[in-house]
């Protein structure tokens, strides 16, 4: 039940304010990278400085930081969308798509998972490929159709 409040919370929150998702995305993209890459030596590095945290938590912390908190900070940031009509919306619910699915581990590691958020999140993952191309491919035309005003 947990993936789909926040599915649908994502989903209404980028329909309804209709802002610019290409950077965001592009940067949701550069965070997972990040995150998967380097987040487990920073967290590591960051727990070293205080014995009191939990290097468990802070790589959860940092993940969602870099995956979700600022891309939805710049989201909040940036114009409305170059986009229009359907591809706008597509692009929407691909975001919220990924997004949902990006958070939902972390979010499994911290809440307890009834069977629909279990079924949601396998499907999710195995159109994870292409979720991920057909929204790198939507930011990219977004990003080049941006224009400010």
């Amino acid at each position: 039940m947990v993936l789909v409040v926040l599915l649908a919370a994502l989903l209404l929150l980028f329909l309804m304010v209709r802002n610019h998702v290409g950077v965001p995305f592009l940067a949701m993209i550069a965070g997972l990278a990040v995150a998967q890459t380097v987040g487990g030596q920073f967290a590591a590095f960051l727990s070293s400085l205080s014995p009191r945290l939990d290097p468990w938590w802070v790589e959860r912390v940092l993940y969602v930081l870099f995956v979700a908190v600022i891309p939805l900070t710049l989201y909040f940031r940036v114009g409305k969308t170059g986009l229009f009509g359907a591809l706008r919306i597509v692009e929407s619910v691909i975001f919220a798509i990924l997004l949902t699915m990006l958070l939902a581990n972390p979010l499994a590691d911290m809440l307890s998972f009834d069977n629909l958020a279990r079924d949601l999140a396998n499907w999710i993952e195995g159109i994870k490929g292409l979720v991920m191309v057909a929204g790198i491919i939507l930011a990219y035309v977004d990003a080049f159709f941006y224009r400010s005003t």
